[in-house]
């Protein structure tokens, strides 16, 4: 069940970004049907990468997501855009070529193959441990950890969120995390069989997710863009895939993770759109020099923090619930120290939005009330079917205990 709903909401999501480039552009926007084929091309080879077990095909497809990433990019127009949409071309191509060399390496090691298939790779593989066969899994989850963008090769990450269009923000950190996680978690518990060693990728991968929540704390205290903090708020969260990761968990959770993921990021930057858009500037310095400002504006993005962290309702409280449970039940008490770290995250974000409620209220920006008018109730539908959603995995997940 939990897997339906994660195809359904990614469905959902897509078509709310979507109508949203459609219905409410980007003020200045143009070629906007030319920018429309691209943002299906781009959603369409990774929802099309969720359904195949075929190792090379899967690759193929998230490859193909870089090229049109890095077009939907540089759709500002501008020379900043370009750059970055060419660093995004180059890092991520760069990390997957070394996720490709992992999977030609994984090949060349198993037995002979009817097919490429995951299932006969892994029967292929299974019992042949050896330093071949550990380097191609490492080859691989490494190169496919820089698409994810963590920690060291997350460089593209901020410019990449802080640069486009809010609804291709929204796009590239709603999709590729999930796309790539899934490819991913089958080479993770391979190796669980294969390399029982505390020097595994498996291990390698919880270290650099852990590096990249800390960072994207760490960074956080001295941002003052809320682009910016948007961008590290879905670092953030792309760190803690790893950490689900590491601890396997049940195809339930998993598929609620990756349906977390979707909506939560689909909020944040749809959110920030609106602030920025109101507020006419990004930096937060900037913006409490202004005469007024829509506390609509400020509070939908105020909820977006919350829900991404600790509202009751939301699917992260309810994730959180799940690690400190697996930690209680496994004895690793170490796991509660992820929820505390998301709450200090929190908490840090918080304090640098707040002081923007000081300002007179106002309504939208006059001269852009019909778009925000329109994003502001696609926020609310997506924040009502995030808390939905939230409310459907509390019972779900923890129902042996309600």
């Amino acid at each position: 069940m939990m897997k339906e709903i994660f195809y359904t909401t990614g469905l959902i999501t897509f078509f709310v970004i979507f109508f949203v480039s459609i219905f409410a552009p980007t003020k200045g926007q143009t070629r906007i049907l030319l920018w429309s084929f691209l943002k299906i091309l781009f959603f369409s080879v990774l929802f099309c990468s969720w359904f195949t077990e075929n190792v090379v095909l899967k690759w193929i497809l998230i490859e193909a997501s870089t090229l049109f990433g890095a077009l939907l990019i540089s759709s500002s127009g501008t020379e900043k855009s370009f750059h970055v949409g060419w660093k995004f071309l180059l890092i991520n191509s760069y990390a997957l070529g070394l996720a490709f060399l992992g999977i030609v390496i994984l090949l060349f090691a198993s037995t002979p193959l009817n097919d490429l298939e995951f299932s006969s790779l892994k029967n292929g593989l299974l019992g042949q441990p050896g330093l071949l066969v550990e380097t191609g899994i490492l080859l691989t989850v490494y190169g496919y950890s820089g698409k994810l963008g963590l920690v060291p090769n997350h460089f593209w990450v901020g410019d990449t969120y802080a640069e486009s269009p809010s609804q291709i923000s929204s796009l590239i950190a709603s999709f590729v995390p999930v796309s790539v996680v899934l490819a991913i978690r089958p080479l993770v518990s391979l190796e669980k069989e294969l390399n029982p060693h505390f020097i595994n990728a498996s291990n390698g991968l919880l270290s650099i997710g852990v590096l990249t929540i800390l960072y994207s704390t760490l960074m956080l205290v001295s941002r003052d863009d809320i682009r910016r903090i948007s961008a590290k708020v879905a670092l953030f969260h792309t760190g803690m895939l790893t950490v689900f990761l590491w601890i396997d968990v049940s195809d339930d959770v998993f598929y609620f993770l990756l349906t977390t993921t979707i909506l939560v990021k689909l909020l944040v930057f749809l959110s920030m759109g609106i602030l920025r858009m109101d507020a006419g500037k990004r930096n937060i310095s900037q913006i409490l020099l202004n005469t007024n400002l829509s506390h609509k504006a400020l509070y939908v993005y105020l909820l977006a923090l919350l829900v991404s962290f600790v509202f009751p309702l939301s699917p992260v409280f309810v994730l959180d619930l799940k690690i400190v449970e697996i930690g209680i039940l496994n004895k690793k008490f170490y796991l509660f120290l992820f929820p505390i770290l998301g709450s200090i995250f929190f908490f840090i974000s918080l304090n640098k939005v707040l002081p923007m409620v000081k300002l007179p209220n106002r309504n939208f920006n006059s001269n852009l009330y019909q778009i925000l008018s329109i994003r502001y109730l696609f926020f609310w539908f997506s924040l009502l079917l995030t808390i939905t959603v939230g409310t459907y995995g509390l019972f779900f997940l923890m129902d042996k205990y309600l």
